[in-house]
């Protein structure tokens, strides 16, 4: 028979630990989200491009076709779409927020460049994303097409488990093209901006490979199954990224977020089977690993769920949120001394994290 304070624990779980596997869903906002560009990226993010980046080159290597050079002003321009990408939570070619084409935002920054293409992206890591574009057969002609010369690439996070990327293709003879910047587009203010309307697929007497997702792409019914997913509609989300799968069988992202709407479904099984294979394919999966704690938790097989996120707290040590979990794993346990330090490293690693005090405060008292 469980103790009052387990099942105040367990009440806590219902908005913590799922709060910790779902935030930063696609959709979600960022402090500032209202704040105009331009932006820059974080160190992190920087970092996150460049693994990309190699994964790219080391492609188009192997199908000896030349690598693509990199240039910070493409890479600048790159960045401002994809954080507006992440802040918005949407996958688009067209800027909402500054009204404006891709054609109109490049031709404002490098007049005279002619040729040039977009890719426009959201998964969880970078070689996810790499992985899915090279399949795609759109993206894929962008990323391996011999006629560009370089590549303005940037990536941008929202919340710990989506990261928009844009790519921009070029074709120059030499740099000069792209020596400086005219207008970037998020430094004009708004009576500035020109009229434009989105624009999608080919554009004459240029290289714009774009377009939405048709419907049988599995990212046209991920995209959906994100927005009823953000929208609260939980069994609609988890058709929708069913759906997906019945499209294509490895399309992991689909996977990833079917499990997540299974969690905020109440369906704790389901999620769990999937999560599993996951973790089995990638064991240094930290995302994974976290939500598959949670998953245990909710089943209340917490022996588990201390190995799942050890696992997390292993690949992430400064992970409060898993800190958190893990005590309440183990309180469930009836380890109290065990999850006292569990609670204490979550405040040590963010003071900030209510949850944690008042677990702390109910297991001392």
């Amino acid at each position: 028979m469980r103790t009052p304070s387990l099942v105040l624990a367990l009440a806590s779980l219902g908005m913590v630990a799922l709060v910790g596997t779902l935030e930063g869903s696609p959709g979600s906002t960022w402090p500032g989200a209202q704040e105009r560009g331009p932006w820059a990226p974080t160190t992190e993010e920087v970092q996150l491009a460049d693994e990309v980046r190699v994964l790219l080159n080391d492609a188009r290597d192997e199908a000896a076709l030349p690598v693509l050079g990199q240039h910070p002003l493409l890479d600048r321009f790159a960045y401002q779409h994809a954080r507006e990408m992440a802040t918005r939570g949407s996958v688009t070619h067209h800027s909402h927020w500054y009204g404006m084409s891709t054609s109109t935002r490049f031709k404002l920054a490098f007049p005279g460049v002619y040729q040039f293409g977009e890719n426009v992206a959201v998964n969880r890591r970078p070689q996810e994303l790499h992985r899915a574009l090279m399949e795609s057969a759109g993206h894929r002609l962008n990323r391996m097409d011999p006629a560009f010369t370089h590549v303005g690439l940037a990536v941008a996070r929202a919340g710990d488990h989506q990261v928009y990327l844009a790519e921009v293709f070029v074709r120059v003879a030499n740099e000069s093209a792209l020596a400086e910047i005219d207008v970037l587009y998020t430094e004009l203010p708004p009576p500035a901006l020109p009229p434009d309307e989105p624009n999608y697929g080919e554009v004459r007497g240029e290289t714009v490979r774009i377009g939405r997702p048709r419907e049988d792409n599995p990212e046209f019914w991920t995209q959906r199954g994100i927005d009823a997913f953000n929208g609260g509609r939980y069994e609609e989300a988890v058709g929708l990224f069913q759906r997906s799968i019945e499209i294509d069988s490895t399309y992991e992202y689909a996977y990833y977020n079917l499990a997540r709407a299974h969690l905020a479904n109440s369906e704790p099984g389901p999620a769990l089977e999937i999560l599993q294979r996951l973790t089995e394919k990638d064991p240094d999966d930290a995302d994974a690993w976290s939500s598959t704690g949670t998953a245990l938790l909710l089943l209340q097989r917490a022996d588990e769920a201390v190995d799942a996120f050890s696992e997390v707290l292993r690949l992430r040590a400064r992970d409060a949120g898993s800190w958190y979990n893990l005590g309440l794993a183990h309180e469930m346990q009836g380890s109290l001394d065990i999850a006292e330090r569990a609670y204490r490293q979550a405040l040590h690693v963010d003071p900030a994290l209510t949850e944690a005090a008042a677990a702390l405060a109910r297991i001392t008292r």
